[in-house]
């Protein structure tokens, strides 16, 4: 009979787990967001790009539910979101900074996802 992880043991290992997948996240994302919604207008590039982020996780894997909880703006372009994370057993947060080059000064100008980095932090898992 295999041995049950201690809750240390899981809240590391799925840890591991989820920072090798945001990390897979972003090159994914990039790439998807620069296909489908290239030029898209910097007034709606929050909305999507929330939107791609919460699409692209359940694909993934389906054993890990994400919700939006919050996002941040700061200068035109500079984006920060954070969003609620959980497997079965454990939950946690995924912190996301987005960079859109923005050509133009009006809401609908044309942006550009030019970074995007998605990142956990171990002190933020939980049973």
């Amino acid at each position: 009979m295999t041995d049950m992880l201690k809750g240390s043991q899981v809240l590391q290992k799925t840890y591991t787990y989820i920072e090798n997948v945001t990390k897979e996240s972003r090159k994914a994302l990039m790439e998807e967001f620069s296909q489908k919604h290239k030029g898209i207008a910097i007034n709606s590039a929050s909305d999507t790009l929330r939107k791609t982020v919460l699409e692209w996780f359940p694909r993934r894997d389906p054993m890990l539910k994400l919700v939006h909880e919050k996002t941040s703006q700061g200068k035109p372009g500079d984006l920060r979101m954070d969003f609620l994370g959980e497997t079965k057993t454990v939950h946690f947060k995924v912190h996301l900074h987005a960079v859109f080059a923005v050509n133009g000064q009006s809401p609908d100008s044309p942006s550009y996802l030019k970074e995007v980095t998605l990142l956990v932090d171990p002190r933020e898992f939980s049973m």
